[in-house]
């Protein structure tokens, strides 16, 4: 069955939920086992990403630009966030800035195995 492209950014908005609402489980469930993030600091993996989500203090979000592709069990989003973030008491920049994302699908469902972040963490 083919996927349609609107799954990747069904699955990333619910992401954002989740962080937003600090549903743990529900974040965890989602990040793959060899998971991979790359941010202005350097990789992370899966753990690391998990610590850094839990210290994350999401507030409005704004996707735009959402660009799903398909390649087998695959799923690729880019896409244009303007999010209300704080990390250790510290506000990020709210103005528009590209993440990535790659989904993949497992015996579990689709799960986050990849995602690119480059604004700046201080």
């Amino acid at each position: 069955m083919n996927q349609t492209t609107n799954d990747g950014e069904k699955m990333e908005k619910q992401m954002w939920e989740d962080m937003k609402a600090k549903n743990w489980k529900a974040v965890e469930s989602k990040i793959a086992e060899g998971f991979q993030s790359v941010h202005s600091d350097g990789a992370r993996d899966r753990a690391g990403e998990i610590s850094l989500i839990k210290n994350l203090d999401v507030g409005q979000v704004g996707l735009s630009d959402l660009k799903s592709t398909v390649n087998g069990d695959n799923i690729v989003v880019t896409y244009m966030i303007s999010a209300q973030e704080t990390i250790d008491l510290e506000r990020l920049p709210t103005k528009p800035a590209p993440r990535l994302s790659v989904w993949k699908k497992g015996a579990s469902g689709w799960q986050w195995i990849c995602h690119a972040n480059l604004t700046p963490i201080p």
